[in-house]
């Protein structure tokens, strides 16, 4: 199922930046009325975002010194999130700054993506924000679990298509690797492994009350982790992860052409079957290293070739 929904998600995102690459979001539209999708003429062909997109701009400059600090920012923003989880967590109040996060997170992405479809100058984007953030909201205080869960796919995979558009060369390179491996640090040696655990024993061992007050405890079918996680049947995986599992494989649409995107796309996929080999005896363990590592790793070997 995981494997089936990443697929989705990559073809989404292609589509996603066939629609960009039309200048639906440019300031200075240089065709009035844009095609609906840019199609490449051929499999050697690369997608052009117009420089006059707004969000096509990276704000510390294209060097790689900038590109560090920025990386290291969004790093040092995540050690926060997950050292305040922790924090709530042990004092019983996750579920409330779980859902300040998840209805932020929504309205922001939300906002930017459909920006990316119907054009900055639509009101499409703002209502289709609202709107999102209303549902978050509304799902929450009636503990709607898989409407939630909707929610958090929704978030990934706008976010998978929107963060091609958002980083520039060599962010488009350095972002994805140093998640990676910082998805190992904080997993094995980090607080977010702990607390993943310590969220699944809490949920193993909570007993389901009969009592009416409890049934009608506003939260209480809010995922402690809110739009941060991604729930099948069998496994929780984190909603940044299938984000990155889309995010790849459109940066080589970008920076090479479609046969990379293909390419990228097919070893990100069997990266992700690899890692349910290697750690299938392991309850917690992370799911970015091998699939992004290798499709970053196709994605050189794709562009110097």
């Amino acid at each position: 199922m995981l494997l089936a929904v990443t697929a989705a998600f990559q073809l989404i995102a292609l589509v996603t930046l066939f629609r960009v690459a039309t200048g639906v979001a440019a300031v200075n539209q240089t065709n009035p009325s844009p095609p609906t999708l840019q199609i490449p003429t051929s499999f050697n062909s690369s997608i052009t975002v117009p420089s006059s997109t707004p969000q096509f701009q990276n704000p510390a400059g294209n060097g790689l010194d900038a590109s560090l600090i920025l990386v290291a920012f969004f790093i040092a923003a995540n050690i926060v999130v997950i050292s305040i989880l922790a924090f709530l967590y042990r004092k019983k109040r996750m579920k409330l700054f779980s859902i300040f996060i998840s209805v932020f997170l929504i309205f922001n992405v939300t906002l930017l993506y459909f920006s990316f479809i119907a054009g900055i100058s639509s009101f499409i984007p703002v209502f289709a924000g609202l709107g999102a953030a209303v549902a978050t909201i509304v799902f929450a205080l009636y503990g709607w679990r898989r409407m939630v869960n909707s929610l958090a796919f929704l978030v990934a995979l706008e976010l998978g298509s929107s963060f091609p558009v958002l980083l520039q060369t060599p962010l488009n390179y350095i972002v994805p690797a140093v998640y990676a491996v910082f998805d190992l640090y904080a997993i094995y040696y980090g607080r977010m492994g702990r607390l993943v655990k310590q969220v699944a024993d809490g949920e193993k061992t909570e007993k389901p009350s009969t009592t009416p007050l409890v049934k009608k405890s506003r939260l209480g079918g809010w995922p402690e982790f809110g739009l941060l996680t991604v729930n099948f049947p069998h496994i929780e995986i984190g909603m940044a992860d299938i984000a990155f599992y889309t995010m790849v494989p459109a940066i080589a649409l970008i920076l090479v052409n479609v046969t990379a995107f293909i390419v990228v796309m097919a070893v990100v996929d069997i990266g992700l079957i690899v890692s349910f080999y290697v750690f299938r005896n392991k309850e917690v363990s992370p799911g970015l290293p091998i699939p992004i590592l290798l499709g970053l790793g196709a994605l050189l070997l794709m562009h110097f070739v």
